[in-house]
């Protein structure tokens, strides 16, 4: 499968759960902490995106607390975020919520904030549209990936568990 989609560009390294929504709004439904989201970055982003825009970030994006702020990403129809690399954590919990988190050395240098990037999900290949120059994003764990796929850890735990019943 491809996404193609517009580059928000953060390209700071470093950038916290905090930061990606702060946590006072951790109690509000995920479409409401979409509104809050990257506003301490960036206060206008919420209301610039669209769906199926991308973030792209610098290293060890959403490093920090346990805080699912990944919720605030994709409640904004974001379907991927493309860093240098990713807090640990954080990545989990993209691939649980069905976000593509492709890390991807170098992906600062290929793009700016209004390119197009296309994301081969099937490779990890991410493309420049405009330029034509691409880079390998690392593999995913093939667990996170049938968690993506399946559109996220319940989902595929409900199918795994249906599979593993039917023998």
């Amino acid at each position: 499968m491809k996404l193609t989609g517009k580059v928000w560009k953060f390209p700071q390294h470093d950038i916290s759960t905090g930061l990606i929504r702060r946590q006072m709004y951790n109690h509000l439904p995920p479409q409401e902490q979409g509104k809050h989201c990257m506003e301490a970055l960036d206060p206008s982003f919420a209301s610039k995106v669209a769906p199926g825009d991308f973030i792209v970030a610098g290293t060890n994006f959403g490093c920090g607390s346990s805080t699912p702020a990944h919720y605030s990403i994709a409640a904004l129809g974001i379907p991927a975020i493309i860093a240098e690399s990713f807090g640990a954590l954080f990545f989990s919990n993209c691939a649980g919520g069905a976000l593509w988190p492709v890390a991807c050395p170098g992906i600062l240098d290929l793009v700016e904030t209004g390119d197009t990037l296309e994301i081969d999900t099937d490779t990890l290949v991410v493309r420049n549209v405009g330029s034509a120059r691409s880079l390998q994003g690392r593999a995913l764990p093939e667990i996170y990936r049938g968690m993506i796929l399946a559109g996220g850890e319940k989902p595929y735990l409900r199918e795994r568990l249906r599979r593993e019943a039917a023998g």
